[in-house]
């Protein structure tokens, strides 16, 4: 087979984005870095906010940052000027300081009622102004230093490449590295072509002959970097709700369906003559994952039956092999971490609800081998996961079924 050759300009470009990539990587960059047996705590991902875990100590007093741990038989203060700890190493025969000599010293601790006018000034201080900008929990994105060098040249190159269906490979194969970065992958998010083109890829069907092999590693590319451009991602996924109104009614040339169905069916439909690669399900699964931390995403997956087609991926028959479990395991922390566990970040509530009866263990047991599951039967398949992998207490099947049962029994409490 002649493989495509790509123009002599974007080979240019994509060979100076890749020198650009191991010059970041470079020993003197990495010389910066903490050494990595000291523990940090970063609020932001600015590295030189950072602080250690455990406080170091010094023969000056520091400031203790409140999450921090104090080591023992230090010398800790509190500064009455700011009113924040601080602490150095302790020295026993320290001569105490001039301007305090003769003073008594008093290890309680009073409670000092504050003047009315300093409270007046707080409260003050406390109210926001009418015209104060909107709070932005995500915070601005900022253009990093190389957005104008090859790197960024290249990457709206391969925007202009996948919008006009030329060297997708190559174009898949830059966004989908690049995508985890926040600003491009905000810019990737902004874009509704570049958006719709990586949904339709995502979602197309692998043909049944010898390019299959290509056209499902294109579907696994486009789908990676979804899952990268909305992961952690606020901006991105929040631009993703913008265009998701006009998006789900799109289609794709390649489907039949509208593009939020061909979206969410992550398996070849039982009509089609080909099943779905392991690897590009588990691709699929981790996009919709990144895409339902939002809500309105989120509700119309579930008013469309999102749902019941990825019980496919957990119990469909043809699904029942070693190589499909990395993508069983990723849809089953897909159901818990969206929807059953509430440490996860999941909004309980939203399903399972009353409104879809589960069948009797007889029904679903006579229609398990088909390719095209019934959500009516998920309580079913997510018991016989369970029994299947009880050995393991810590398997995610076994979590799965039980946080399903904590939900079922909760729905009928609220019933009751």
């Amino acid at each position: 087979m002649v493989r495509p050759q790509l123009p002599a300009g974007l080979l240019a470009l994509i060979s100076a984005f890749l020198c650009g990539a191991a010059a970041a990587s470079s020993p003197e960059s990495s010389a910066t870095s903490p050494t990595a047996d000291v523990d940090l705590i970063c609020h932001t991902d600015n590295p030189s906010e950072c602080y250690p875990k455990i406080f170091q100590a010094t023969d000056e007093f520091q400031k203790v940052h409140p999450d921090q741990d104090l080591p023992m038989g230090l010398h800790v203060r509190l500064n009455i000027n700011t009113g924040e700890k601080e602490a150095k190493i302790n020295v026993p025969d320290e001569p105490t300081h001039p301007d305090l000599e003769g003073l008594p010293v008093d290890s309680s601790l009073i409670t000092v009622d504050k003047p009315p006018s300093e409270e007046s000034d707080q409260s003050a201080e406390a109210r926001i102004p009418p015209n104060a900008p909107v709070y932005d929990p995500a915070g601005q994105i900022k253009e990093p230093r190389t957005a104008k060098s090859a790197e960024g040249t290249t990457f709206h190159e391969s925007l202009s490449i996948l919008k006009k269906g030329l060297d997708i490979d190559s174009a898949l194969e830059m966004l989908e590295d690049i995508s985890h970065d926040i600003y491009y992958g905000l810019k990737i998010a902004e874009d509704y072509e570049t958006v719709k083109q990586l949904l339709c890829l995502a979602s197309s069907i692998p043909n049944s002959n010898p390019e299959n092999e290509i056209s499902s590693r294109r579907a696994r590319l486009a789908a990676q970097t979804i899952a990268s451009t909305a992961q952690n991602n606020p901006k991105a996924l929040s631009e993703i709700e913008k265009h998701w109104p006009a998006l789900q009614n799109e289609r794709c040339p390649s489907s039949t369906e509208t593009l939020d169905m061909a979206t969410f069916r992550l398996l070849s439909p039982s009509s089609s003559p080909t099943l779905t690669d392991p690897t590009l399900a588990k691709a699929r699964v981790s996009a919709i994952s990144s895409l339902l931390k939002n809500p309105t995403i989120r509700q119309h997956y579930l008013a469309n039956g999102g749902i019941d087609l990825l019980l496919q991926v957990l119990a469909a028959s043809h699904t029942d092999s070693p190589d499909w479990e990395p993508a069983r395991r990723r849809a089953g922390l897909l159901v818990l971490d969206t929807f059953l566990d509430e440490d996860m970040g999941a909004v309980l509530g939203e399903w399972p609800t009353d409104t879809t009866p589960q069948a009797d263990d007889k029904t679903c047991a006579a229609a398990q081998s088909d390719r095209d599951v019934s959500g009516q039967c998920w309580d079913w398949h997510a018991k016989q996961l369970a029994e299947r992998n009880k050995a393991d207490a810590s398997h995610w099947s076994v979590e799965l079924w039980g946080k399903l049962r904590e939900q079922r029994k909760a729905n009928r409490g609220k019933k009751g």
